[in-house]
């Protein structure tokens, strides 16, 4: 309801008159500057979430390279304080690492880094995987520890060989490439913003720095496969910096 106005007297006739609304809208220049305003905002906060997402990834990244570890502590145990092979011919089809912690991981996500989950495919890698091999895998291995079975006369790392344990990667974020003479290098992957996890044979797991460093091709049983990039381990890395790959057992 409109307030009368107070009567007016001039005439004898009292007069309603109604009062006008002043209020307005937004100017053109005013929307711009709040425009403006909320791109700089979304600018300035929208790397952070990423940052935000990728920690999160790596944190659960972690959380499956510790397991890895246990795993691989449960299976030397129970195989007379022995690494597993990295791979080796089991009848018609190809035995893994992977294949061999299974019984103790039972979960294949744990296989593979959310950054990139579907960073090898075992069947691309040794052609003919034995059955209840993880379909997929984010985590390279220390080629080292886990012997290749395929190379004549080859046995496995004893637990006590390693008197450094702390300090001796067993797995990490990494992939497959081609090396010189067709041989395999187990590249290091720096995933989580320059950074790459790790597992260690007392059971601990960390990140490193890595440095991006150059390009492989990825091995594959068909020949090189997709480009990788290539990262060299940093001084946090220890016995590993300034390699490619975490190869070698600390003495």
């Amino acid at each position: 309801m409109i307030p009368a106005a107070a009567p007016n007297t001039e005439g004898g006739t009292a007069i309603n008159t109604p009062r006008l609304s002043t209020r307005r809208g937004f100017t053109l220049i005013e929307l711009l500057v709040v425009i403006a305003i909320i791109a700089i905002l979304a600018a300035i906060l929208f790397p952070v979430f990423a940052q935000a997402r990728e920690k999160a990834r790596q944190t659960s990244c972690l959380s499956n390279e510790k397991q890895y570890s246990l795993a691989t502590l449960m299976y030397v145990q129970d195989y007379d304080e022995t690494m597993p092979y990295s791979a080796y011919l089991a009848g018609t089809c190809v035995a893994t690492y992977y294949w061999a912690v299974t019984p103790y991981v039972k979960n294949d996500q744990i296989n593979v880094c959310p950054s990139e989950p579907q960073a090898m495919k075992l069947v691309d890698l040794v052609g003919v995987p034995c059955t209840g091999t993880p379909p997929y895998n984010s985590y390279a291995v220390n080629g080292s520890l886990f012997v290749n079975g395929f190379i004549p006369g080859a046995s496995p790392v004893a637990l006590a060989a390693i008197n450094r344990p702390a300090e001796t990667i067993m797995t990490y974020d990494g992939n497959v490439g081609f090396g010189p003479a067709n041989s395999q290098v187990q590249v290091v992957q720096g995933r989580h913003s320059e950074q790459f996890n790790a597992n260690s044979v007392d059971g601990h797991a960390k990140a490193i720095k890595a440095n991006l460093f150059g390009a492989i091709q990825q091995f594959t049983v068909m020949g090189p496969g997709k480009q990788l990039k290539t990262w060299k381990v940093g001084a946090g890395g220890g016995f590993y910096a300034n390699m490619i790959e975490c190869n070698g057992i600390p003495q």
